[in-house]
């Protein structure tokens, strides 16, 4: 992410220049690109990297370079110097492209407060892959880092705030100001604050948070007692109701969000395995940073069943009509380190999936292509937004003022009519739920729930033809596209919802759960200790009890225990009891874990039922998380250290350090990460600048005779670096710096401890975790052993 050196005037003048040659660029880009099939050759190394000496390429010799697949196309829809900065894009409902551009950017750390970022409107009035118009929405904003259309307006992330400009009338100038909405979004880490907007099925606004940025998000004027706590997760907000939710913690710092076509959320992340499920209320693997709740014990792992490197960026399902059938469902992500863009398959499995890898779908074989984003849109091309830059991990800023957008689409492919989805009639809109590209579904809905909430929407036909289609439609997401519509245009009232919890499809079944708890008062996330009124009333609750006991979809026990969540204490039990008492469930990668987090905010202050529920349920996981909580006392928020005895830290090192103990762990104690870069590790923190956290054995027999050697695979925390010490009987026999620079293609250190020299004797072993700047020297370690051979 990079601003201009020479200021942002220079930069603007810049940015100003005739647009001539890059269009001609982007059009030789299109007419020749059928003919850049991988060779084979010039293939840049595979590996783990931050900053590169990649040469400049123009947009068309960055076409030239990538390995398109064959029988697509990709063309420049839009580079230098007409755009510069791209932090973000999407479309609105006339087909156009509206791209965030951030000058406020200079590194992680730093950024300007000049009000210097903007909002272009593109459009490709021929359909040909190329941009042709352009129009400057606002030029005063700071900080861009996310965007939405909808509602008469635009959302935009720009923090400590999340506005909305309005434009009524839709002739693309500002009728004002930006309105905040909420505030207090922090901006720690400049690449971590909100992000990847993307409109819900359900009518609310979803976004993205990274781990390394502290928010603490509410309406302007609210309280600290109002606001909510997040540091990584995904959130929502909703526009009519004005409500904001933590949908799900953990996570690293995803950038890409995205819905399936039944509605089931999937993020992509970066460092830790790339790829998740996220249903309401999950608590997922975070990295480095421990849980803001204590006592999560098991959060929710990945569904990949395969590695990439790390760092992707952009989510979004190939849900359109133009591209071969193969690619229908599967999920687009770009990955950065890779510099491609892949593909990845989702194969049910339980409440969950299992993400397979699609295939590599289009390298290119380019150092600086940094994608950020992805987008679908109305004729079926798959967007692709590149930052560009030498340093993918926006460190340093080596190409300022550049940035491109890039289509991909079957070769061939005839332009379509350009879509004015605002132009046509309520019942229009409402043919378009059945349109084969998603685009128009998602667009049609959004503006669906925009007329029914400004009181523009016919109402009654809309809901009679909404109703025709759910009965009449041949598959589940047909009926699903109906039923979401229904919802955000206020078709379902609660005696309908309560209905559609008979209904056959299980899909349908779960949204209805969902939409019932959705005017809860309290959010997964909230403490619902003295909550009391329930969002649904006695018989939904019995119906819900004797869901989680018969119902025999693990999908509807997945949304009742998310829905479990939004309810007060006193209404939870019956419905728990039924969900533990699933043998079937024990190995499913959401349900044990979701259970527990309904019933662990209960356990404290109501000791004997949870004990009793646990232990006449199925789900050994809730027996141990039980019996554990009861005998915790209570920690501050946040903290993993002050409820970890010593035994637990020796258990988790020991499972990278058989032998070894741990003394002094700072900042989050000792975590055990199931996956980081690709490999499992224990993670520690030195207690502070001047007193590492330590792993010691004690008495070690050195042999005479033989070689002895210390082994040792570590590795460091993305922002930092470490000191890595061994000391034999107190001398220091080994001193170097873990970071960046020393380790592996792969982000890990092997190193050898050469113990021979104290043959004959019996040693202590202290390996240290040293701070060395004091800045995120977290150490990550994935073996130690002594050999003796």
């Amino acid at each position: 992410m990079k601003i201009f050196t020479h200021g942002a005037s220079v930069s603007r003048a810049f940015l100003a220049a005739p647009t001539a040659l890059i269009n001609a660029l982007a059009v030789l880009a299109l007419v020749a690109s059928p003919t850049f099939a991988d060779d084979g050759d010039d293939h840049p190394p595979m590996k783990q990297h931050k900053d590169s000496d990649a040469p400049f390429l123009k947009p068309a010799e960055a076409v030239a370079k990538m390995s398109i697949p064959e029988g697509f196309e990709v063309s420049v829809f839009a580079s230098e110097p007409d755009i510069a900065e791209p932090i973000a894009f999407c479309f609105d409902d006339r087909g156009r492209l509206w791209v965030a551009e951030n000058f406020n950017y200079q590194t992680r750390r730093q950024h300007t407060d000049e009000p210097v970022s903007r909002i272009q409107i593109l459009e490709d009035t021929d359909g040909d892959g190329v941009f042709d118009k352009k129009k400057t929405f606002t030029d005063r904003l700071t900080f861009t880092s996310g965007l939405a259309c909808g509602f008469g307006g635009v959302f935009v992330g720009s923090p400590p705030n999340l506005t909305f400009i309005p434009d009524a009338d839709g002739d693309d100038v500002p009728d004002g100001p930006p309105e905040p909405l909420l505030d207090g979004w922090g901006i720690q880490d400049r690449h971590e604050t909100l992000n990847s907007f993307i409109w819900g099925p359900d009518g609310w606004l979803y976004g993205c948070h990274g781990v390394f940025t502290q928010s603490h998000v509410g309406k302007p004027g609210d309280g600290d007692a109002e606001r909510q706590f997040i540091d990584g997760g995904i959130w929502r907000y909703h526009p009519t109701r004005k409500t904001f939710e933590i949908f799900a913690r953990g996570l690293s710092n995803p950038w890409g969000f995205d819905f399936d076509d039944h509605g089931q959320g999937f993020a992509t992340c970066c460092v830790i395995p790339h790829l998740f499920h996220v249903v309401q209320g999950g608590v997922y693997h975070k990295q480095s940073k421990p849980h803001v709740n204590p006592y999560v014990y098991d959060d929710i792992k990945t569904i990949r069943d395969h590695t990439h490197l790390s760092a992707h960026g952009g989510a979004r399902f190939y849900l359109a009509d133009a591209f071969p059938e193969q690619y229908r469902d599967r999920l687009f992500m770009c990955n950065i380190h890779e510099h491609a863009v892949l593909t990845d398959v989702m194969v049910p499995k339980g409440s969950s999936f299992i993400g397979q890898h699609g295939d590599d779908f289009l390298p290119t074989n380019d150092l600086a292509w940094v994608g950020f984003s992805v987008e679908i849109g109305p004729e079926g091309g798959v967007y692709l937004l590149d930052w560009h830059d030498q340093d993918v991990c926006g460190n340093a800023v080596k190409f300022p003022n550049s940035g491109r957008i890039y289509r991909v689409m079957p070769k061939g492919a005839k332009a379509i009519a350009r879509p004015n989805l605002r132009a046509l009639s309520d019942a229009q809109l409402v043919d378009l739920q059945a349109h084969s590209n998603d685009w128009y579904v998602r667009q049609a809905r959004t503006l669906l729930q925009f007329r029914a909430a400004s009181g523009e929407l016919n109402a009654s036909a809309v809901h009679a033809q909404l109703n025709d289609l759910f009965r009449t439609a041949a598959t589940s997401p047909k009926r699903l596209r109906a039923l979401w519509a229904l919802q955000v245009t206020g078709g379902l009232n609660a005696e309908r919802l309560q209905s559609l919890l008979d209904h056959e499809d299980e899909h349908i079944r779960s949204w209805a759960i969902q939409f019932l708890c959705d005017g809860s008062s309290a959010n997964a996330f909230q403490d619902a200790s003295t909550v009391e009124t329930s969002p649904v009333g006695r018989a939904v609750l019995d119906r819900f009890a004797a869901m989680a006991k018969t119902d025999d979809s693990q999908i509807v026990r997945l949304y009742l225990a998310s829905a479990v969540q939004r309810l007060p204490f006193a209404d939870r039990w019956p419905i728990l009891a039924g969900l533990a008492s699933h043998a079937e469930d024990v190995d499913d990668n959401n349900l044990p874990r979701m259970y527990w987090f309904g019933l662990e905010p209960m356990t404290p202050g109501h000791p004997r039922e949870a004990l009793k529920l646990a232990v006449g349920g199925k789900i050994p996981f809730l027996q141990e998380s039980v019996a554990r909580r009861l005998t915790t006392g209570t920690a501050p928020a946040n903290t993993v250290s002050a409820v970890q005895s010593q035994a637990t830290r020796d258990r988790l090192i020991q499972t990278v350090a058989a032998g070894f103990r741990v003394q002094n762990p700072g900042l989050d104690g000792v975590v055990r990460h199931q996956a980081f870069r690709n490999e499992s590790a224990v993670q520690t923190h030195p207690k502070d600048r001047e007193t590492p956290c330590v792993l010691q054995t004690r008495s070690v027999d050195v042999p005479k005779g033989k070689k002895t050697t210390l082994r040792l695979r570590v590795s460091h925390h993305p922002h930092g670096d470490w000191q890595l010490r061994v000391l034999a009987d107190g001398k220091v026999v080994a001193d170097q710096i873990v970071s960046s620079k020393t380790v592996g293609e792969d982000e890990w250190l092997d190193v050898s401890v050469d113990l021979s020299g104290f043959a004959g004797r019996r040693i202590d072993l202290d390996v240290e975790n040293r701070a060395n700047g004091w800045s995120n020297e977290w150490a990550y370690w994935n073996g130690v052993e002594i050999v003796k051979e």
